[in-house]
C-alpha cells in the first residue's frame, strides 16, 4: 500500500465513510514496521485537516491525547499541562499551527492503533450485515446501561515491534521470541515457554504488554512468575531474564506473585521505587495520577529503595507504614474496596475501569466513601450506589459529570 493509500483510507476512517473491507486494509497495516512513517504522516495530517469534523472538538480530542499519553507511556500524561489549548490538536488556525511535534513523533507507532482500538468518540465496526458500517457520534449520549465494566484485553508489544491484539488472537502459539515461545492459554493468561537454550551473548528482545482503560490481563514471566495488570497499566520485560536478575519496568498498577529462584533477585522499576525480592506477593500502585507510588507486601518479605517490609506494610512517600491490604489488592479480587477514600480516588478508579472522563464543574466536593462494590456491575448500577450518598453524577457520553 502506498503513503497515499494509507492515508485516504485514514481519512475515510475518520470521516465516516470506510468500508468493511477498507477498514480490515487499514487495519492490516498496523503490525506492519514499513508503514510506520506513512502512519506518522497520516496522523500528523489528520490532526492538521480543519475539515475533518470528528477531530474538530478541542476539548474532545484533550481527551483523546491523555489516553495516549497513559496508555503508550513514551510521553508522560502530565506532558499535556505545558501545552496551551490551541497547542491541543484541534480546529487550527490559518497560519496552520498544530500540536507539538513531540506530540506526534513520540508516540506515532501506538497512537495509531490506540486511535483506532480505544477512542469511542470516532466510531466502530458493529458485526452486522457484510459490509454494513455503525456509527458512534461524539455528541450521541451512550445510555449509561450500555457503559460495561472493563474486559480482559491488552495489547502485547514483541522486541521486533509486532504488535498483537491480545483479546482478539486466537489461543495456542502467537509468537516466538528468540528461544522461547509466547503462548496464549485459554483461561486468558499469555505465558512464555522456553524452547531450547538460550546462545550466551544472544540479543535481549524486550516485550511490553499494556492494558488500555476498561482493561485487565494475567501473565506468565518466563521465570513462572504470576502477574495481574490492572486497567491503564504496563509491564515491559525481557523474552529470557538474565543470569543475575529479573528486572521489569511496570507503569500504573500490578500485582506479583513472584517465582522463587535465591540466584536471581527479582527486581521491579516503578516510578521513583526499586522493589527487590526472592520470591513473594505484592501489589505496586504507580499510576501517574496518583499523588504517590505505593508498594504493599502480601506474602513473604521486599525490600523498596533499601526499606524492609513485612506482611501488611506498604512502603509510600519514601516511609514505611501499616496498610489495609484488603483494600490495596481489591481490584485483583474483582472488587472495588472505596473504605476512607477521598471522592477524586473513587473517581479515578471508576475512570480507569470504565473508560470516562471525569469533570467536576462546580469544583471538587469534599466526600469521603465507605463499602465494597463489584467490579462487574455496568455503570448504571455503580451510579445508581454512589447517587444514594448525595452526589450528583450525570453522564454525557462518556463523560461524568460530578456536581454538589
Amino acid at each position: 500500500m502506498q503513503s497515499s493509500g494509507l492515508r485516504q483510507l485514514l481519512r475515510k476512517y475518520i470521516d465516516h465513510s470506510i468500508s468493511e473491507e477498507e477498514f480490515y486494509r487499514l487495519w492490516e497495516t498496523l503490525s506492519q514496521s514499513k508503514y510506520d512513517a506513512d502512519w506518522h504522516n497520516a496522523i500528523e495530517q489528520a490532526f492538521s485537516d480543519p475539515s475533518l469534523h470528528a477531530l474538530a472538538d478541542t476539548e474532545d480530542a484533550a481527551f483523546r491525547l491523555r489516553q495516549i499519553y497513559s496508555l503508550v507511556n513514551s510521553v508522560p500524561e502530565n506532558t499535556l499541562q505545558h501545552f496551551e489549548e490551541d497547542d491541543i490538536p484541534g480546529p487550527v488556525p490559518a497560519t496552520g499551527r498544530m500540536a507539538s511535534p513531540i506530540i506526534i513523533k513520540r508516540v506515532f507507532r501506538y497512537a495509531a492503533i490506540l486511535i483506532l482500538l480505544l477512542i469511542p468518540s470516532l466510531y466502530f465496526l458493529n458485526k452486522k450485515s457484510p459490509g454494513e458500517v455503525a456509527h458512534n457520534s461524539i455528541n450521541q449520549p451512550v445510555p449509561t446501561d450500555s457503559i460495561k465494566p472493563g474486559t480482559q484485553k491488552a495489547l502485547l508489544t514483541l522486541g521486533d515491534g509486532t504488535v498483537i491484539l491480545l483479546d482478539n488472537a486466537a489461543n495456542g502459539v502467537i509468537a516466538e521470541q528468540g528461544k522461547v515461545k509466547v503462548e496464549k492459554m485459554s483461561n486468558g493468561q499469555v505465558r512464555y515457554l522456553p524452547n531450547g537454550t538460550t546462545a550466551k551473548g544472544e540479543k535481549i528482545l524486550y516485550n511490553k504488554m499494556s492494558t488500555p482503560r476498561g482493561g485487565q490481563y494475567q501473565l506468565v514471566l518466563p521465570d513462572g512468575s504470576l502477574i495481574w495488570l490492572n486497567a491503564e497499566s504496563s509491564i515491559t520485560y525481557p523474552a529470557v531474564f538474565a543470569a543475575d536478575e529479573r528486572r521489569v519496568t511496570i507503569t500504573g498498577e500490578v500485582y506479583f506473585e513472584v517465582a522463587k529462584d535465591k540466584t536471581k533477585p527479582f527486581r521491579v522499576v516503578a516510578g521513583d521505587q526499586e522493589v527487590e525480592v526472592l520470591g513473594t506477593h505484592f501489589n505496586i500502585n504507580a499510576y501517574a495520577d496518583e499523588e504517590h507510588v505505593k508498594t504493599s507486601l502480601l506474602e513473604g518479605s521486599v525490600k523498596v529503595n533499601r526499606h524492609m517490609l513485612r506482611p501488611g506494610e506498604a512502603f509510600m512517600n519514601g516511609k514505611v507504614g501499616g496498610t489495609d491490604i484488603v483494600q490495596d489488592v481489591a481490584w485483583k479480587n474483582g472488587v472495588f474496596n472505596f473504605n476512607n477514600q477521598s471522592l477524586t480516588q473513587v473517581m479515578r478508579q471508576l475512570a480507569r475501569w470504565y473508560n470516562l472522563e471525569v469533570v467536576y464543574p462546580a469544583g471538587i466536593p469534599k466526600k469521603e466513601y465507605g463499602g465494597e462494590i463489584g467490579r462487574n456491575l455496568t455503570m448504571d448500577q455503580v451510579l445508581k450506589g454512589l447517587e444514594s450518598s448525595g452526589i450528583h453524577l450525570q453522564l454525557e457520553g462518556r463523560r461524568l459529570m460530578v456536581k454538589l
